[in-house]
């Protein structure tokens, strides 16, 4: 796993790798070189420490693209927003162009959001298959999608609710209390805690984008194949997530709109505001700063 390299990292301030942009198929190849690199050693502690380590940093900076890219190319497919390599559209936009994308297109969008789940999670496992894996899923692209590009900034906080020792000490907190059948996070802040908390957890994950800041969502866009998919968790429980709290709107929000889908659901977060309005019911640590 790819915690095992993670352990020297300053979790306090967000590391210069975490601020890059690339397109998403030079992206998938480096996770690629990446998970080759590290899967070859148990520990960072074997020879060339400081490379590892600084290799690990870079995987687990990088994955959450992955899932991001192809997020962004689903909710365009679904809401008739233009396929643009370098623009995030809003949703609003949707009235703008009223493109008809195809059911054929639709569908592999959602195919290719979901196994981008998968394929990320493996990157984080550091699975031996994950080459293959990988040159599969890229090859089911739309020629357009390698071209995308992904821009990544620093966040002190994402980075710091994405520490593996919070996210231990969330996962103990859960399993004491409370018995989830799946993680709901919210995109895009919760994709890289996320996949390493549903790892721990050992749960299905899936996120619904709900980006109050960065993208002025008003509410989580959940589109008819997110509902499709959901309704099979209606009679079970539910996680549902958000890496940070700090006024605690977003949370809120995305637990309101979101829990009556489910038999029964819980908030959890890895790190809230002292002062936070919201309180989910399970938090990792307090922040005050």
């Amino acid at each position: 796993m790819i915690d095992a390299f993670l352990g020297g990292e300053d979790w306090d301030e967000a590391p210069e790798a975490m601020a890059f942009e690339a397109p998403f198929g030079s992206i998938l190849s480096e996770a690629t070189r990446l998970v080759e690199a590290l899967s070859a050693h148990g520990s960072a502690s074997r020879s060339d420490p400081d490379g590892l380590a600084s290799a690990a940093r870079r995987l687990y900076v990088l994955v959450p693209a992955l899932v991001n890219v192809t997020l962004n190319y689903k909710i365009c497919v679904e809401h008739g927003l233009p396929l643009h390599p370098t623009v995030y559209y809003e949703l609003a936009e949707a009235r703008k162009y009223k493109i008809d994308h195809s059911m054929a297109e639709l569908g592999r969008a959602d195919r290719l959001y979901l196994e981008s789940i998968e394929l990320s999670r493996a990157a984080y496992r550091l699975d031996p298959a994950f080459a293959q894996r990988a040159a599969v899923f890229k090859s089911a692209l739309p020629e357009e999608v390698p071209r995308f590009v992904y821009t990544s900034g620093l966040d002190k906080y994402s980075w710091r609710a994405s520490e593996p020792e919070k996210l231990r000490a969330l996962e103990r907190k859960v399993r004491s209390a409370y018995k989830p059948e799946l993680l709901l996070a919210a995109a895009h802040g919760s994709i890289m805690p996320g996949l390493l908390l549903a790892e721990y957890l050992e749960l299905p994950l899936y996120f619904i984008r709900f980006s109050m800041f960065k993208r002025k969502d008003e509410a989580p866009i959940v589109s008819l194949s997110d509902k499709v998919w959901l309704s099979s968790w209606r009679e079970r429980s539910v996680l549902l997530y958000d890496e940070d709290v700090a006024k605690g709107t977003t949370l809120e929000i995305f637990t309101r709109s979101l829990s009556p889908l489910f038999a029964q659901s819980r908030s959890a977060c890895s790190i809230r505001h002292a002062g936070s309005s919201f309180s989910p019911d399970f938090v990792a640590k307090y922040w005050w700063d």
